[in-house]
């Protein structure tokens, strides 16, 4: 039953806990509650100091407490009001929690304000309860209360999110840590973080035990010998796209993704693909050492002394290795001059190995190779042997006539 009383503003609390503390009501202490309440006095009758919505109070042997209203006790205390009109009824505590939860629809709460609202609710019933009174789906209540009992680890107040987040990674101790160690700014990245590494390894398991059901071998390497059929994220694509000899691998760079490969037909020309690449790519790393070093050495003796390898450039065709000249260049020296960009770019572009991506010899890469070799030995190079072995091999590929010796 309730009826409208006067009572003394000394004989007002708020609801608090077995231990004295308060647990249904704003932090008064932050300035955006204190903001606010003195907002809400400056709104009251001018007159009577007091709202024109009296506050609702539940008697308690003696006291009142606070059910609705308290941000308007507040300012009236800040207005130095030694008693006001109430509604005052008969009720519980459970009943005055409630209210509070129910008023952060007309002011919002600060996060760590809902967070104790939200644990004072947990004392009165289950996770069916505080469900029904706070709106939160019930499994979400599970996982928030289950958090909270860890509250009292971190060393900053933490909002309901961070107690959802502690209840979802219950039972991994690591996860934990980390979300306590992240402290109140830092959380929610670490929770995505965390989340979205346990989706990769649950997507990642589901992918694995749909492959080998269709028999595929997981390999943390692929074997030689082997062609790239595509990456999956889904399970029954995954297993579907499984055929014999598959290998699944999980690469790094794609968590929880798989990529499948198939036996590769037999080349019979891989094993002397695998021979010329064995014997060339040795000859091409000295080549290709001796060649920058001599530019690098002879980039300053001027445009004219460059001019059969400046000869060999094509604005159009060789601008595209402009970029690469540069980095290749400042390696090497860290003065060598703009004007001779020409050469370096000539330079940069002929300068490539005589063999494409199979282990094949490449006849447009060989012109390239000779016609460098060339312009660099009318400048006054003189090519190792490594490249003059190259060079005649670039020679007998392609046919080339009239060579002078």
């Amino acid at each position: 039953m309730a009826s409208i009383e006067t009572v003394s503003i000394e004989d007002v609390f708020p609801l608090e806990d077995e231990y004295g503390n308060s647990m249904a009501r704003r932090d008064y202490t932050l300035k955006a509650n204190k903001d606010y309440v003195k907002r809400l006095a400056e709104s009251f009758n001018p007159e009577t100091k007091q709202p024109d919505e009296p506050p609702v109070l539940v008697r308690d042997e003696g006291i009142y407490r606070i059910k609705a209203g308290n941000s308007r006790v507040e300012a009236m205390r800040l207005l130095k009001v030694k008693s006001f009109a109430a509604v005052v009824e008969d009720g519980d505590e459970k009943a005055v929690v409630e209210a509070a939860w129910r008023t952060d629809t007309k002011k919002t709460y600060e996060e760590a304000e809902r967070a104790d609202i939200f644990k004072a609710l947990t004392l009165f019933g289950d996770d069916e309860y505080v469900s029904k009174v706070t709106g939160i789906e019930k499994k979400r209540v599970g996982r928030i209360r289950k958090g909270a009992e860890r509250d009292g680890e971190a060393v900053e107040q933490m909002p309901l999110g961070w107690y959802e987040a502690m209840g979802e990674f219950e039972g991994d101790a690591e996860a934990q840590e980390t979300l306590l160690k992240a402290g109140a700014r830092a959380w929610e990245s670490v929770a995505r973080s965390l989340r979205g590494k346990r989706e990769a390894e649950e997507r990642r398991a589901a992918i694995e035990a749909a492959v080998l059901l269709a028999g595929a071998e997981v390999a943390e390497e692929v074997p030689s010998g082997m062609k790239y059929k595509g990456r999956w994220s889904d399970p029954d694509k995954a297993a579907e796209a499984v055929e014999e000899g598959t290998v699944a691998h999980f690469p790094r760079y794609y968590p929880g993704d798989v990529e499948l490969y198939s036996p590769a037909p037999a080349d019979p020309e891989a094993d002397e693909r695998a021979r010329r690449r064995d014997m060339v790519d040795p000859l091409w790393k000295e080549t290709e050492g001796a060649r920058k070093e001599w530019l690098a050495e002879h980039v300053l003796d001027g445009e004219e002394a460059l001019a059969p390898i400046v000869a060999l450039g094509d604005w159009q065709a060789d601008s595209p290795y402009w970029a690469g000249v540069w980095h290749a260049m400042k390696h090497l020296r860290d003065d060598w001059p703009r004007d001779r960009e020409w050469a370096v770019m000539a330079f940069n572009a002929h300068d490539r190995s005589i063999l494409d991506w199979r282990g094949d010899i490449d006849a447009g890469s060989c012109r390239k190779f000779i016609s460098l070799t060339d312009a660099m030995e009318l400048c006054g190079y003189e090519p190792p042997e490594a490249e003059q072995r190259l060079y005649q091999m670039c020679v007998d590929a392609i046919g080339k006539e009239g060579k002078d010796e």
